[in-house]
């Protein structure tokens, strides 16, 4: 008679339990509503009895996951934008030959991020006003490593077709600055479809890149 085989150990962590996933998707939509919440009330106005309103909840339920409502506003924060950097940095891992495709592919998947998978939580890196100096700090700290994101995309696009260090920085704070209002005007149930928008925005924004300027060196080369 054999004996039973040992049954192998999967490592800690390796398979959330039950419990665990319920509990990850009940904090992902108090995220998503207290992110409404905070984005139509602003951080002031915004409290745990609103947030809990907006999933037919009482508000001290929410003490069960959050201690505060800024450690909410922080998790809405720090979850949000480890997905979206997490996809913009995945784009640039793939090592497009021309680095322009890079580009373009980033600043498509940004459009879906801002309008489609996480429109709730684009308010509060743009036009959220913080009492708190530390709050403040936080979401510009996060604003800053997300243009970094593409701001190494567009190095790369500049080192690749020598285009100048002064244009390059004007059309990416131009790229920036539309997709920052992009939610003021595009209507999702309008005609243009979400991934007609992304595809129309990432051509737009990108086509100056196209260009194939001299830089200053190259222009003292020519004229001598």
């Amino acid at each position: 008679m054999t004996e039973p085989v040992p049954r192998r150990e999967e490592p800690a962590g390796t398979h959330p339990t039950r419990t665990a996933s319920k509990r990850a998707g009940r904090v992902e939509r108090i995220e998503r509503a207290a992110a409404r919440v905070f984005a139509t009330k602003g951080y002031d106005g915004a409290n745990f009895s609103d947030i809990a309103a907006e999933l037919d909840l009482r508000g001290p339920s929410l003490y069960h996951y959050f201690s505060s409502k800024e450690e909410l506003f922080l998790r809405c924060l720090k979850h949000s934008a480890e997905q979206v950097f997490s996809r913009l940095r995945s784009i640039a891992a793939e090592q497009h030959p021309d680095p322009l495709d890079t580009l373009h592919a980033q600043v498509r998947e940004q459009v879906l991020i801002e309008v489609q998978d996480f429109p709730e939580f684009v308010p509060l890196f743009f036009k959220m006003r913080l009492p708190a100096p530390e709050l403040a700090a936080r979401v510009l700290e996060l604003r800053r490593q997300h243009a970094e994101i593409f701001e190494r995309t567009a190095a790369d696009v500049r080192a690749h077709r020598g285009l100048d260090a002064g244009d390059v920085r004007v059309w990416l704070g131009v790229a920036f600055g539309a997709l920052a209002y992009l939610q003021d005007w595009y209507d999702p149930g309008g005609e243009l479809g979400v991934d007609q928008l992304a595809d129309r925005m990432a051509t737009t924004l990108v086509e100056p890149f196209r260009s194939r300027q001299p830089n200053s060196g190259e222009e003292i080369l020519q004229t001598s």
